[in-house]
């Protein structure tokens, strides 16, 4: 796992109405999931108390997945305007080093974020609870139409990347990219550039892609070249994340696992596979042989 100062990946949010069904597709693809753990923040009135969600990580040697769902419908929650465009993907954070500085640089490059903000979530481990602490750096939502964007310093990371929880029946090993789509992806990926500091790769009539120092890239997509490469796939309107790449060891032993579990899958482009938004929790899953 990365821990260099540079940007990498560090993780995508997926949202959903209903957690358990969504943790039940990602088991049949299968991811091994942490435990549940309730959501808290900042709420109308309150400093901080539980939110209306809940979410389970996948865990990877580098970056992970998160999935976020309804649970206790009674309690604020944050999400609303992102689950009622669609379920899917909407929070694609990027790891950094200390949080004050990276905010520093952050604000030469690109407005639109705010200050570093402390979190804390507890994590049951061996019948304790540990503190899960991390900073926050969060865009403005009116800024970035894309979705959420997060720059986080982890600050004790052994708490959720445990061992226990790295090992997936497929075989996953990092969460390599994020997709983005938009019928004009041009501000897309200037707004993606400026945030991560680095220099677009493009490519004509399809899109370009971000690699970041630390690891992991951002592909922007435009939306025809979009659906020829994963065609059948229903792409929502305006710029907005549209899947995630992940590495795993042998694809072979993927597509038995998919089998196995009665899970319909296409050959990818680039020898891989790739599993449709509804089987997905509503994003295009793309699996890809993990370099050596």
């Amino acid at each position: 796992m990365k821990t260099s100062a540079a940007l990498s990946l560090d993780h995508v949010g997926f949202m959903v109405r209903d957690l358990d069904r969504g943790a039940l597709l990602w088991r049949k693809l299968g991811f091994q999931l942490s435990p549940r753990s309730p959501q808290m923040g900042k709420t109308p009135g309150a400093a901080m108390a539980p939110w209306a969600t809940s979410n389970h990580c996948v865990m990877f040697e580098q970056g992970y997945l998160e999935l976020i769902g309804i649970t206790s419908p009674e309690n604020f929650n944050p999400w609303p305007h992102f689950i009622d465009r669609f379920e899917g993907a909407h929070i694609a954070a990027l790891r950094c080093g200390d949080a004050v500085d990276t905010y520093a640089a952050l604000r030469t490059r690109i407005d639109g974020f705010d200050p570093p903000l402390q979190r804390r979530r507890m994590v049951e481990h061996d019948g304790a609870e540990q503190a899960f602490e991390f900073r926050n750096i969060f865009s403005q939502d009116d800024c970035f139409p894309e979705g959420r964007f997060i720059l986080i310093e982890h600050q004790t990371p052994d708490v959720i990347w445990r061992p226990e929880f790295m090992s997936h029946s497929n075989g996953a090993v990092s969460l390599a990219a994020l997709m983005f789509c938009s019928q004009v992806p041009d501000p897309t990926v200037d707004r993606l550039a400026r945030m991560t500091g680095e220099t677009p790769e493009s490519a004509a009539a399809v899109g370009a892609t971000i690699a970041m120092a630390g690891g992991g890239d951002l592909i922007v997509l435009e939306t025809d070249a979009a659906k020829k490469r994963y065609p059948g796939v229903k792409f929502n309107t305006g710029p907005h994340i549209f899947g995630a790449i992940i590495q795993v060891e042998k694809i072979a032993q993927l597509e038995k696992l998919l089998e196995d579990n009665e899970t319909p899958y296409h050959r990818a482009h680039d020898g891989g596979v790739w599993i449709e938004p509804q089987y997905a929790n509503g994003g295009v899953m793309h699996f890809q042989q993990a370099t050596a």
